[in-house]
Parts: structure tokens; sequence; C-alpha cells
């Protein structure tokens, strides 16, 4: 690939550096999802080598040298033909999900009863994933603030991420800076290490981005947050109204389980104010490429005054291309999933 003044992009598969690789895309998109790397290779040779399952490292370099790589993953889909090779990996996170991980049952028998989900996550990568050598590092791995315990959490053929997923917390110690939690990944230049990290708070200054600096293009969308919320608690419906419906009505499911009706309006409560976030931005930016999810971005520009301020990133897109590089953020809301919502 053609370098320029501000970024040297290298890839590496194994300890093989790739030198003719025409474009690499990495994305994540947010929800806890592993991060993907795909990539395409103008190389005749590289068609006919063994690549599934290969580790690959891509180091960005953007402004300066990385130390790490931008991106450790495993490639996972191949595509072949004449003239190129596209290649698809993820981060070490698809080891603990969907086809590529054990599904787990949590019985009254079998359960993890007493385990945090630090606990769990170092338990289940010790006994099925780094069997034979060390695949996904547990050195920096830590539990949430506060902290959850699978006691009493039952489930049916579910995949380790989703276990996690599902439990993870939200810090509303202040109703006015509820933060999630996220699992991520950070690479200590040898492995990929999990680590469970919080959104950070709207009290901190966050990264400066105007016209002038930082923001390329930017588009602006607004979606609607369900404003009426139901869910049943041992037989009882629980209905939660937001804000007395003053936009209108928008149905919506609340998801979870919960002990008694006063929890699942709590739940209710906080689920409500976060989805009040209800304005995606997205940024065609000239840096932050190194930002990730969770991190807070402050906006500043003229004709959108009713956007300025702190936002949170729930999706990166970073792209390299010739001489190209782009950075895509999107802010302040995750791309809703269709389980998520009833017809409003």
């Amino acid at each position: 690939m053609t370098t320029n003044t501000y970024s040297r992009p290298r890839l590496f598969i194994g300890n093989k550096e790739v030198i003719s690789f025409k474009s690499v895309q990495f994305t994540d998109s947010g929800q806890n999802l592993a991060t993907s790397l795909n990539v395409t290779v103008n190389d005749p040779e590289l068609r006919r080598a063994s690549l599934s399952n290969k580790e690959i490292t891509f180091f960005l370099n953007y402004g300066s040298d990385d130390t790490t790589p931008f991106f450790r993953g495993i490639i996972r889909q191949i595509n072949p033909t004449d003239k190129q090779v596209q290649l698809t990996a993820y981060d070490v996170r698809t080891l603990l999900t969907g086809k590529e991980s054990l599904p787990l049952s949590l019985t009254d028998e079998k359960n993890f009863d007493g385990y945090t989900l630090g606990q769990f996550l170092s338990f289940y990568i010790k006994e099925n994933i780094n069997i034979n050598e060390t695949i996904i590092g547990t050195d920096f791995l830590n539990d949430t603030n506060p902290v959850v315990s699978l006691t009493n959490v039952r489930a049916d053929n579910i995949s380790p991420l989703q276990l996690v997923v599902n439990n993870l917390p939200k810090d509303s110690s202040s109703l006015l800076d509820i933060r999630q939690h996220r699992l991520s990944v950070i690479d200590d230049g040898v492995k990929s290490n999990l680590v469970f990290v919080k959104e950070q708070s709207i009290s901190d200054v966050g990264v400066s981005f105007t016209y002038s600096d930082g923001i390329k293009n930017l588009s602006v969308r607004k979606r609607p947050a369900p404003n009426l919320l139901s869910t049943v608690v041992d037989d009882t419906k629980v209905v939660y109204k937001h804000n007395n419906l003053s936009a209108g009505v928008r149905g919506g499911k609340l998801e979870g389980n919960f002990s008694y009706p006063d929890e699942a309006i709590q739940h209710a409560f906080i689920d409500s104010t976060l989805k009040e976030r209800d304005v995606e931005i997205t940024l065609d930016a000239t840096k932050g490429h190194y930002l990730n999810i969770g991190n807070l971005v402050n906006i500043n520009i003229p004709d959108y005054v009713e956007i300025n301020g702190k936002h949170i990133i729930v999706s990166k897109q970073v792209t390299c291309s010739s001489n190209n590089i782009s950075c895509n953020l999107q802010l302040s809301k995750e791309k809703p999933l269709l389980s998520d919502y009833l017809s409003s």
C-alpha cells in the first residue's frame, strides 16, 4: 500500500509482513460485538497459502509508529479471486460467541452461582480456550463496578459472550450520568487481553471536534425512542410511562428478569433515560482514529447548535486505501436492534 506523511500502515499474517495489500477496513460496531478487519490483498501467492485461523495484526501508524497493533485478530473468512484475496478477521471475542464457542446451559444443578463476571470469564477461558497456549489474555481482566454475581442466573444454550453481555450493569449512581459497561480488548504487544471498561463520565472534558479541527463532514439523524415500556413480573404486567408521554406514545418491550415490579420500574427509568440520546451523529473525521467506543467527544459547530456539547462514541470505522485514510465515528446512540422496539 502507498504511504503518506501521516500514516505508514503495516499488515502481518503470522510473523510475515504483507506488502501488497490494497485496502483495509477496521470496524467496531459497538454493542460488545467483536471488532472486524476486512483486507483486500493483491498477492497471487497468498491465494495458495493456508490462511484460515491465522493471526493477523494491523498497525495503522497514523501520525507516528504504533507500539502495539491497532488490530489483532483471527482470520475467519477467505474469498480468493483471480487477482486478489479478500480476508475477514475478528478479534478474540469471536471465540466467545456463536459457532466459535461452547454453548452453555445454566441449571439449578450446573451453574456459575458465586462467580462474578470476571471470574466466570477467567474460568471459561482457562478451561476451554487457553488449553495449550494463551490465546486470550486475562492479565488485565477485572470486574465491573458495581460487581455482578451470576448467582441464580439460569439460561439455556447461551454463548459465553451473550451471558456476560446480558448481565453487564449500568452505573446509575448519578441519574444524570448513566454510564454503561463494555467488554473490551487491550493489546499488550503480544496478545489480546479482555477487560471491562466503563463509558467516560459526562463530567470529563472529552476530545474537541470543530469544523477547523477534526470534522470533515457531519450528518445528524433523529430517532424517537420508546417511552411506554412494559414487561411481566411474576404474572403481573408492569407498565412504565416516561416523561408523561408528552411527545406521543412509542411502545417498547422491557428486557430482563426482575424479582419484583419496583425493580422493573427502576430499570425502565434507567433504560428510558439512556434512550433519550435520540440524536445519531456521524462524523467523517480527520482525527480520533485511536479513540475507543465509550470515549467522550465534545462538538462545537455553528450550524447545528442543538447538538453542540458532549457525546459518546458508539461505533467506529477506519478505512485505508491508496493514499486515503478515513475515520468515521458514530456518536451518542448505538444503532437499535430490531428486538429493542415494538411498532409505534
